[in-house]
Formats: structure tokens, sequence, C-alpha cells
């Protein structure tokens, strides 16, 4: 598990010999992250300078680059596919995926995802009954979901987890703006990954709008986004603001560094991304969905 910095403050950001050199313009303080041990940089400053051997640093070390807009959302993620000898190979293999690999790739995700959200309303609200409920939804998944339980599953999910008023979607209330927030930081992981592996991410394998960057990462995030709802209810348990500020933001991005179990071994969601993304390329060379590795949640919990 390798650190992410974030960089919210007026920071010169340069290189040393093997380490990102953080230096405060103001009062000249400095830090320093080797390189080998750094996994993100996140920028969350207009005040913030940065080099062009930074950039180039980050390309060679698959170290991620996210910047954010005024409201601290992410809005860029900047990743490189140079070097990637094979990437038209893979991306022919993507493309020609056949409909029935397709369809139970996305059965496992959904039977993953719906008994994620079973666990998240066992351990997180306490709650055996509805969580049974739920993971019985599960059970009756179909190859492709063609009856669509995800959604059946999810009305009773939210409506348990955060009230029976909870609407969910791209609201500006503050469940709705912590859920959002999390899933960007989420997808942006996930997208840094299927570009690593030469994979093009507006591909999805259920997710096809034409208008979405992002299908493929929208697949593949379906079974981490329980973990993100269990640590919203948990800040928000413990944070009475209104509104999405920038502390809790950064407790938010802490989602990365929440435990799972992936393939019997546990991992940080942030290093159980990497497995599951290794896997589905697998998948896809394989044109099979056996072998697909998805997270889980650790017993009892978080």
């Amino acid at each position: 598990m390798r650190d992410i910095i974030y960089i919210e403050n007026k920071y010169f950001v340069g290189i040393t010999k093997d380490s990102f050199k953080l230096k405060n313009v103001v009062d000249e303080t400095e830090r320093y992250f080797p390189f080998d041990e750094v996994d993100y940089l996140i920028f969350d400053s207009h005040s913030s300078f940065i080099s062009e051997r930074v950039i180039t640093t980050c390309v060679e070390n698959n170290i991620g680059l996210i910047f954010c807009d005024k409201t601290h959302t992410p809005q860029l993620l900047m990743t490189s596919i140079y070097g990637q000898n094979e990437r038209f190979k893979r991306q022919s293999k993507q493309l020609a995926m056949s409909k029935k690999t397709k369809g139970r790739i996305w059965q496992k995700i959904i039977k993953t995802k719906i008994n994620n959200q079973a666990d998240c309303l066992k351990y997180i609200v306490k709650n055996d009954e509805v969580s049974d409920i739920v993971r019985s939804i599960g059970k009756t998944v179909t190859e492709g979901d063609k009856n669509n339980h995800e959604a059946y599953a999810a009305r009773v999910y939210f409506s348990n987890l955060f009230g029976k008023s909870f609407k969910r979607g791209r609201y500006d209330d503050i469940i709705n703006s912590s859920l959002n927030y999390g899933y960007a930081i989420l997808r942006s992981a996930i997208r840094k990954e299927l570009v690593i592996y030469g994979l093009e991410p507006s591909w999805g394998i259920h997710h096809v709008s034409t208008e979405n960057p992002f299908n493929l990462s929208d697949d593949i995030i379906e079974v981490y986004r329980p973990f993100l709802d269990a640590l919203v209810v948990e800040l928000l348990n413990n944070n009475k603001s209104e509104e999405l500020d920038i502390e809790l933001k950064k407790e938010i991005i802490k989602v990365l560094f929440e435990k799972c179990v992936v393939d019997n071994k546990v991992y940080s969601l942030l290093d159980a991304i990497k497995v599951t993304i290794k896997s589905f390329v697998s998948c896809v060379d394989k044109n099979s969905a056996t072998g697909l590795k998805l997270p889980t949640f650790i017993e009892e919990g978080r």
C-alpha cells in the first residue's frame, strides 16, 4: 500500500534524486516523499506550482496525478499511454468480447455488489432482517441482470441505509454530495489502472452511453460503492456539517485505504482495485468471466 499525497496549500512540488519535494512557499518548510511510496498526487489548490519533471516522473512511475476544481472535486486525472506496446492488441480483444462473456461478468459484478450492500446493512446499520432481504435479491441475479435486480436491491438498500426520504442522485444535499465525491475518487483510481493495462475506459461491458467516457470504469466501480457508502454513514454520523467542506472531503479520500477481502486476502481498496483490474484483463484476453476477482467486506465489517 502506497501513499496518497494531498496538496491543499501553497506548495511548490519538485523533484530531488528519488523523491518528490514539497516546499511550502509561505513558511519555506520542506517535505519529501520517495517515488516508490506514492500512488497519487492530488492537487487541491490553485496556488500550488508543479514542475515539468514532476509530470514526467509520474508518467515513468505510474503515479496518478489528480487536479481538483474550485469546488475541490476531481476534474482531471492525468494518465499516459506511452510505452503500451500491446495497447492495440488488448483493445481489439476488448472489443471482441462476446455478449455471453459480458453478461456473465456483469452477473458476477451485480451479485457481489448486492452482497456487499447486504453486508453494509448488517455491519453498519446492524439490521440483519433487511440485510437478509437484500442478500436474497442477489441470489436471483441472472446473466446480464436482465430483470434489473440491481435497481430493486438499491431501493431497499438506500432507504434503510440513509432513511425512507433519501433519494439517490446528483443532488446537492450532504449525503448525495459526499457519495458523489467519493465515487469520483474511486472512479479515478479505476480509470488509472484500466489505462495502465491498455484498456479503453469508454468501452463498457454493461454501461454503453455514447456520452460517458468512463463506461468501463462505471462497470467496475459497482462492487466498490458499498465500501464508500459505509464510510459516508460513519463520517456523517460523526460530522454535523450540513455541507461538503474541505475537511470532510479529505476524510472521504481515505476510502482508498479501507480494507476489504479479495481472493481470501486482505487488501486496501486501492490495492484491491489493482487486483480486480488485473483479473479483468485476464477475462478480456481469454474472453471468459472465469477468474474475475472482486472485493467483499471483511467479516464483522470495517
